[in-house]
């Protein structure tokens, strides 16, 4: 066939093309058909066909010698002249394409998309084309030459590649030998690692791909299993014996066999054939750590912490354990450990001696140094030491479920810094305020005269109430001191260790100073000055007020207590003289709601007024008298004594309402003269010492509630005349004796009373073992709850009780249980009043009912 001829490629159809590709060879296999297929262009250069038919533009044509391949290039195929190929010669042509075009010899490597181009073929034709290439060489040549091909993955790429055989084999030998120093044949009986997954990496190959690559390698592959035993055996014998931290890098002294090492000690720490573990920060730096060292760091941090309660970061860092690694092991032995800033700690460990300090200092009303408590390792640390005391003991307080403690705590107050760790109770703040009362006296009238006379007798708002009018610093902490000697040794103690003088720049404000001045001035400043501020503004307010009065003329009484103190009695007085009038009003609705009722006979009910106008109309009485004693600064008043039924004086002044008391004390008003003088009656001598009117009205108030101690016709009136009598008589005067109306009872009021009288309640009987004090505190709480009804008094409380046997609301178990409480002796168990507390602090009925029914 010569060349200037010219082939017209013949239309064919799918019939006659599978009867082409079934040609066979001499070896009696079946060769592929490839061609590739156009659709008609030109008129005139093909013949019409159907749409069914296609047109060839290469094809398959036998003759005697071999198998050819009709090409048309398809880069002229306008202008095509076809060409005559075997299918040897398409094999030289991938051959040729390969060496010119995939870089040279050793990097022959094509894709098909690549081969496509160079070919001028279609890409399927050439992917069927080439894999059919290899086949047949792999089934025909049991060796290989230098001309096979072959067809391999190239991982990096994500796509098939066309190569020669004996250049990937050339690259895989030259890189052992890089890689172990040695020619391939010695390399066999010298140290070596086996590098096939290494080797499929660096060339861009898969590790199944290398492996059959490397079966035709002379000892290549027994190579690689004995290298990789030589050096395992080489690793264990450098590691097993080894007791701390090792670097892998100092063992062995070449930088890319390290490299290469690093995966087998991890797996042969994997397998459990090395004790040990591998960190590694780079390819060519690890570390080994044998088991038997982290074993020797767990114990000693596991002993630590079991025997001290915590364990510090400086503590870890000496047995070379990182902040990670100590949570690690602290955590899997101690999963109730918390952790801490610089440190962890054992809650209950560290917890349990703060919680019994801080108990011992509320029960003495006194301070607790927290921080000699703790751990000099955690106190010297601010953060952690802040975080035990208002986290880790709060959060152990709860668990406990210690209300009492935690309440007290919450209550006082913690002073926490860099050099102290104190807790007051809250007595202790009250009383060392209370402790300043003579000195913020003393002070504020020093300071009003400074103030009148830098004026020259014309005050001025403006020069009052300044930061400047409050005592110093070093007089309140003296006067606090003494009376709590041991935080003025704890002061001392301070002041010698830190070797300044705190006294030269004292200041109420510890911004001004930026430093800690000792546990009893931290306590001024942070406990007790807000408090003196107040006080010390308001009082010398009041004795300024004091002197202007008595220059223009006013009538000030003569009385040694200062204008500040006088104040306080006053606010103190309303505060009292209101619950009183508001309680005596609930309770006289109480019985008047059992009379509307008919609950109980008329003389109970009687009984029951008697018992209120003794008890709470004579406390009433009792506070109205003192006050106006008071207030009119009468003399000769410390002659009248007020006496309960036991016969035990009470003369305190302003004393507050209990809301945990179950009835009120039957008052009495007594004339005690000094020195055995002659006997008067009290309420003769009270209108002696009180001015006009005032006399007369507090004689009638006793006279009505029956505290004068004799029996006028007052006493023989009906108790119910009496009580009204009494609630119109200070409704009338209470405004003229004391300078305030009486209290009248509203809403809001009336559920102010009830919810404190049921939380005193509640605290008493919490705290209380004895049983008449517990049946008591029962039968209120219990009727509050069912009926929403306040009762006091010895005689309502018993008829009360009586009642619980007909209410529905109440539970049969509940009255069986009070009743036992109030029919046994002295041998009541304690499972009984267990019992009966629960019963009485249930908050609703429902609660009530639920209680009684699982007991």
């Amino acid at each position: 066939m010569t060349s200037d001829m010219k082939i017209q490629p013949p239309p064919l159809t799918w019939e006659t093309l599978s009867q082409l590709s079934s040609t066979s060879t001499s070896g009696g296999r079946r060769r592929p058909f490839f061609v590739q297929q156009r659709q008609q262009r030109e008129e005139g250069q093909r013949q019409a066909c159907s749409s069914a038919s296609f047109l060839l533009s290469a094809t398959i044509v036998d003759d005697d010698n071999h198998t050819t391949f009709i090409r048309a290039c398809p880069l002229h195929a306008n202008n095509y002249a076809p060409t005559l190929y075997s299918l040897q010669d398409i094999r030289m042509e991938f051959l040729r394409v390969l060496k010119v075009h995939g870089g040279g010899a050793d990097a022959a490597r094509l894709s098909s998309s690549e081969m496509s181009m160079w070919l001028g073929m279609e890409e399927e034709d050439v992917i069927t084309l080439g894999d059919e290439l290899c086949r047949q060489q792999r089934e025909q040549q049991s060796g290989t030459n230098n001309n096979t091909i072959c067809k391999v993955y190239n991982t990096v790429k994500k796509k098939y590649q066309y190569a020669l055989v004996h250049s990937l084999r050339n690259q895989i030998e030259e890189r052992i030998k890089w890689h172990s120093g040695e020619t391939l044949e010695s390399a066999a009986a010298k140290p070596s690692c086996l590098l096939s997954d290494t080797i499929a990496q660096e060339m861009e190959l898969t590790s199944e791909d290398v492996t059959w690559l490397s079966e035709g390698i002379a000892k290549l592959a027994t190579t690689f299993t004995h290298h990789r035993r030589n050096i395992e055996n080489r690793v264990l014998a450098s590691l097993s014996g080894v007791t701390t931290p090792t670097s892998l890098d100092k063992l062995f002294d070449k930088e890319d066999l390290v490299a290469l090492i690093i995966p087998i000690v991890k797996a042969l720490c994997q397998q459990g054939r090395l004790p040990g573990n591998v960190s590694s920060s780079s390819s060519t730096n690890a570390v080994y750590t044998p088991d038997i060292f982290t074993y020797f760091q767990r114990h000693v941090i596991d002993s630590y912490f079991r025997t001290n309660g915590y364990i510090t970061d400086k503590k870890c860092v000496g047995v070379g354990l990182s902040r990670n690694k100590m949570e690690t092991f602290v955590r899997e032995s101690f999963p109730n450990a918390t952790l801490l800033a610089h440190s962890i700690v054992d809650p209950e460990v560290i917890c349990h001696p703060l919680e019994g300090a801080i108990q011992a200092a509320v029960l003495h009303d006194g301070f607790a140094d927290l921080r000699s408590s703790i751990p000099l390792d955690i106190a010297s640390n601010s953060d952690d030491l802040e975080q035990v005391i208002n986290g880790c003991l709060v959060d152990s307080l709860k668990e406990h479920k210690d209300t009492t403690t935690y309440e007290a705590f919450v209550k006082g107050i913690a002073v926490i810094n860099s050099e102290i760790a104190l807790f007051f109770s809250q007595e202790m703040s009250k009383k060392s305020v209370r402790i300043l009362d003579p000195l913020i006296e003393s002070y504020s009238k020093q300071r009003a005269k400074e103030i009148v006379g830098n004026q020259n007798g014309k005050s001025s708002a403006s020069t009052l109430g300044s930061t400047a009018d409050i005592v110093s610093l070093r007089d309140a902490a003296t006067c606090i001191g003494k009376s709590y000697p041991d935080l003025l040794r704890l002061q001392q103690a301070y002041e010698e260790d830190s070797g300044c003088d705190i006294y030269s720049c004292l200041s109420w404000n510890p911004e001004d100073v930026g430093r800690c001045d000792g546990p009893l001035i931290e306590f001024c400043r942070a406990v007790v000055y807000a408090d003196v501020e107040r006080k010390c503004i308001r009082a010398v307010k009041a004795e300024v007020a004091s002197f202007d009065s008595t220059r223009h003329g006013v009538s000030v009484s003569d009385r040694s207590v200062g204008a500040a103190k006088h104040l306080d009695v006053q606010e103190a007085f309303e505060i009292h003289f209101k619950d009183l009038c508001h309680l005596l009003q609930i309770l006289a609705k109480t019985i008047e709601n059992f009379s509307s009722k008919g609950v109980f006979t008329c003389a109970e009910i009687t009984s029951m007024k008697r018992e209120l106008l003794s008890g709470t109309g004579s406390c009433l009485a009792r506070l109205i008298t003192e006050y106006c004693l008071y207030k009119n600064n009468a003399e000769g008043a410390h002659a009248l004594m007020f006496l309960d039924q036991n016969h035990n004086s009470s003369s305190s002044l302003g004393t507050s309402v209990d809301m945990s008391a179950f009835d009120f004390p039957l008052l009495s008003l007594q004339y005690k003269p000094a020195g055995g003088g002659k006997q008067k009656n009290p309420l003769q001598y009270l209108r002696e010492i009180l001015p006009g009117n005032s006399g007369l009205g507090i004689v009638r108030m006793w006279k009505i509630c029956g505290g004068d101690g004799d029996d006028d016709d007052d006493n023989t009136k009906d108790a119910d005349e009496l009580l009204d009598q009494f609630i119109s008589h200070l409704e009338e005067t209470c405004l003229t004796l004391v300078g305030i109306p009486f209290s009248i009872l509203d809403k809001k009021a009336e559920k102010r009373m009830m919810t404190l009288k049921r939380q005193g309640l509640i605290d008493r009987l919490d705290k209380s073992n004895q049983q008449d004090e517990v049946l008591s505190a029962c039968v209120i709480l219990i009727y509050h709850q069912t009926k929403s009804v306040l009762i006091s008094g010895k005689t309502m409380i018993s008829l009360v009780l009586n009642l619980f046997e007909e209410e529905k609301k109440i539970p049969k178990r509940v009255t069986e249980v009070l009743l036992k409480l109030k029919h046994e002796g002295e041998d009541v168990s304690p499972e009984l009043l267990i019992l009966a507390k629960k019963f009485g602090i249930a908050k609703n009925s429902k609660t009530l009912a639920a209680i009684s029914e699982n007991h």
